[in-house]
């Protein structure tokens, strides 16, 4: 465990509109998970075709955008659905403009992990599932376990502790807190530069074991230098972002209502949550 960096306030991350999100696969899965079943991806801009993504980059830079995730569906082993020519279109930017790439990566292969980092790729977002129960029946990958990702994570960090950001999701109906926080202090082991805390997002009307949110909270505080409150979070939980700020438990937040912003002050940096610090210089601030 590290000697933690202590904020007095966590910066607040707004990604819209410096930086976007993309589907190197459009809207088509071949996992149709119950809990987006390709929905998200209807939100992203479509970049399927590796032309298009380099004529998207371009258009989005020219505006100013400086930082970019690159997402997407997943095939039936539980990676990001993606060609070769999109990392050739990555490593043809990465060049000539300087902008951020992050990606969506899942349980991939380790010679495609090579292929992320050599084509420049910052960092990837890497969503730690909190139960094999998770895996089996939420994302559809009955043959895969939570040790599989943390093997590959460990693989991941020969490239540097900024290279990963893991995420965890928490409150889910398909794990238990006591199984979630195990794989909390399973991935601080291995990486306890920062994680990312995301809340299962559910129905209109769900119920939500708020305390059960905290208590995770406050044992990533104890184990990670940095902790962040990820952008996926349900709407009606965001009335506790005060409450857990209050408390010390955040250095980033991703998102947070613009009245909590002004009312305590809270630096904005226009990006996503897990860019790393030395690329903070990138984007807009305020």
């Amino acid at each position: 465990m590290r000697t933690k960096q202590i904020f007095k306030k966590p910066k607040a991350f707004l990604p819209i509109p410096y930086y976007q999100n993309l589907s190197l696969s459009g809207t088509y899965c071949e996992l149709n998970c119950p809990y987006c079943r390709g929905k998200y991806l209807k939100g992203m801009t479509d970049v399927s075709d590796p032309e298009r993504m380099r004529k998207i980059l371009k258009h989005f830079i020219s505006r100013g955008v400086r930082g970019f995730l690159l997402s997407g569906g997943f095939n039936k082993s539980g990676y990001l659905i993606i060609k070769k020519e999109h990392l050739r279109v990555v490593a043809e930017i990465r060049k000539n403009y300087e902008v951020v790439f992050s990606i969506h990566l899942g349980l991939a292969p380790k010679e495609l992990v090579d292929d992320v980092w050599a084509a420049g790729i910052d960092f990837i977002d890497y969503e730690v599932p909190p139960s094999n129960t998770y895996l089996r029946v939420g994302k559809n990958l009955p043959a895969k376990e939570v040790r599989d990702y943390i093997e590959l994570m460990d693989y991941m960090l020969r490239y540097g502790e900024d290279f990963v950001v893991p995420h965890l999701v928490v409150a889910s109906t398909l794990s238990k807190s006591e199984e979630e926080l195990a794989v909390m202090r399973e991935v601080s082991e291995v990486a306890d530069r920062i994680i990312t805390v995301l809340i299962e997002i559910r129905g209109k009307g769900s119920k939500y074991d708020v305390t059960r949110v905290g208590n995770a909270l406050r044992l990533a505080d104890r184990l990670f230098n940095e902790v962040s409150l990820g952008c996926m979070r349900p709407p009606s939980l965001k009335k506790y972002d005060e409450e857990w700020i209050s408390e010390g438990l955040l250095d980033r937040i991703a998102v947070p209502h613009k009245s909590l912003i002004k009312k305590l002050g809270l630096e904005v940096v226009y990006s996503c949550c897990g860019v790393p610090q030395k690329l903070f210089n990138l984007f807009p601030k305020s």
